[in-house]
């Protein structure tokens, strides 16, 4: 048991790491998914295939392992040796089957995690969708454990507006989220970023300006924020904000977009 607790620990602060960097943002592979695309893939065909590029010592070290995915143990190790051997799919794969024996909160939140992971960097589009359905069902399982599970609510809402494109059951988890933490990062910006998209810029002024009172060091905030002053005719505020944008910014490319915009607000 205390090998188990270890393992997971070690899956879940790597993947939420990772979450945190890539701000629970979905891949656009997700939002052009069609229903060809995802009975396209077929996980046995995509074991064997990998499993035959392998060298002699990957499948000594797989035999050694042995067939029986109903332990434990088994699966861990499966999941180590995929992961490094460059197939973090496949170890998703043994990470949900590890995740429906254990039937608990940890476990389902690790196997939907890692598959929300690759459905952010995963180049390959069918893998991608099938990665992004495998994390919505895996979120879901968390949150039948633990409503009060918020980052797997965060997680779910971007998933059900991305992959199933229904915006209001997103929001609608997203409120939740918001109504346990009014402070929540994640569920202001999502929310946020969902405003802006609707041309809902009175919403999207307010979630952005206490998202820079929350993390007054976080120049995306201040970018999208200066985006909205400017959308809705406060053109100073909208300069003076991406002059503090400019302040925090590190990248020198970066820096001169800003200055171009600057620059187009001054002449208006």
């Amino acid at each position: 048991m205390r090998k188990n607790q270890l393992f997971l620990l070690l899956v879940v602060a790597a993947i939420a790491g990772f979450l945190f960097y890539m701000g629970y943002k979905t891949p656009k592979a997700t939002i052009e998914k069609s229903s060809t695309e995802s009975k396209g893939f077929d996980f046995t065909d995509y074991l064997n295939t990998a499993s035959q590029k392998l060298d002699s010592g990957f499948k000594n070290k797989l035999e050694a392992i042995g067939d029986n995915n109903k332990d434990t143990l088994v699966l861990q190790q499966k999941i180590v040796l995929w992961d490094s051997a460059g197939y973090p799919f496949i170890a998703a794969h043994y990470l949900h089957d590890l995740a429906e024996i254990m039937q608990d909160e940890r476990t389902w939140f690790a196997a939907g995690s890692k598959f929300y992971m690759l459905a952010a960097s995963e180049a390959d589009s069918l893998i991608a969708i099938r990665a992004a359905e495998e994390a919505k069902h895996a979120l879901e399982e968390v949150i039948k454990i633990n409503t009060n599970n918020l980052d797997a609510k965060n997680a779910l809402a971007a998933c059900y507006i991305e992959v199933d494109q229904d915006v209001m059951k997103g929001v609608s988890l997203l409120k939740e989220v918001v109504e346990k933490d009014s402070n929540n990062i994640q569920a202001i910006y999502t929310l946020g970023m969902l405003s802006v998209q609707s041309n809902q810029l009175e919403k999207a002024r307010e979630r952005f300006e206490k998202l820079i009172r929350l993390q007054p060091f976080n120049a995306e905030y201040y970018f999208y924020l200066a985006e909205i002053y400017a959308k809705t005719g406060d053109t100073q505020t909208a300069i003076r904000t991406y002059e503090k944008c400019k302040t925090l910014l590190t990248d020198k490319e970066a820096k001169k977009e800003v200055d171009t915009i600057i620059k187009k607000l001054k002449n208006i």
